[in-house]
């Protein structure tokens, strides 16, 4: 166990010392992110003029709120699709990826460590931008600290199956990789991240139900903004379980099966 954690401090000191060392980089990601917070506020306050939103109810009734909560809930929703195989690639393109997989540090602890190094980097920023939101929109917030965390937490694992199916695909195609797409075009068009699923036409409505993302977004936002109780988002929690039982195992499969592909065509350290 110490000798993980200690792995685990490395990498995301690592992670941290790189993306820190290009400052230019740093900064204009996070004022890009707060940028987008600025064209969110703006467009949510021109539409809540002399305008009400029934549909936004559930979630203390505050478009802002809705649209905020929304966007940055998919930056986690990134982390889980991406930073697997982003990880790999990385590691790939500085040509250290053989030196770590002769190491005594196994390929699922680089690829956890990797992940959770991406979820504190995220973290940190959407941290700012929901200071941001409050100090310069004055949004009044009611949160639930812990059963967002826990929400969060089960749905990045949830979605992190299907990044380990994206991943193991990339290994073989290097590039193209149609579950990702699928996945992250679904998920900002269905699953409620901007609007209310309700107003779907009952056609595409069905696929939202299979969005792990729906059930993530829609217990998320109560946890943050009306502070839900447990009681009252189990069922989406319940779906995320149940879910994650499918999905996690899956990916695992499927990334075991592109990593042994990919090295025995000798193509593991190419991309």
């Amino acid at each position: 166990m110490i000798s993980f954690l200690t792995k685990l401090w490395t990498f995301v000191k690592r992670g941290f010392a790189i993306n820190f060392s290009y400052k230019v980089y740093a900064v204009l990601g996070i004022l890009g992110m707060l940028i987008g917070v600025l064209r969110f506020g703006f467009m949510a306050q021109f539409l809540q003029m002399g305008n009400s939103f029934p549909a936004l109810s559930l979630y203390g009734g505050n478009l802002m709120a809705y649209f905020i909560t929304g966007g940055a809930y998919m930056s986690y929703v990134s982390v889980a699709m991406n930073s697997f195989h982003s990880a790999i690639r990385s590691e790939q393109s500085m040509g250290t990826l053989e030196y770590l997989l002769m190491s005594d540090t196994p390929l699922w602890q680089i690829l956890t460590f990797s992940g959770i190094t991406s979820f504190l980097w995220t973290t940190l920023n959407v941290g700012m931008i929901f200071i941001f939101l409050v100090a310069v929109f004055n949004v009044q917030m009611k949160i639930n600290i812990w059963l967002s965390l826990f929400i969060l937490v089960l749905s990045v694992i949830c979605i992190g199956g299907i990044g380990l199916t994206s991943a193991g695909i990339i290994m073989v195609t290097k590039k193209g990789d149609p579950v990702s797409w699928t996945f992250t075009t679904l998920s900002g068009l269905v699953s409620g991240v901007f609007f209310p699923i309700s107003i779907l036409p009952i056609w595409i409505r069905w696929t939202s139900y299979m969005m792990p993302t729906t059930y993530a977004i829609r217990a998320l936002r109560k946890a943050l903004l009306v502070n839900a109780t447990f009681s009252s988002v189990k069922e989406s929690v319940l779906i995320l379980v149940l879910m994650s039982f499918i999905t996690v195992p899956a990916g695992l499969l499927t990334f075991r099966w592109g990593f042994n592909k990919a090295r025995e065509k000798g193509s593991l350290v190419e991309y």
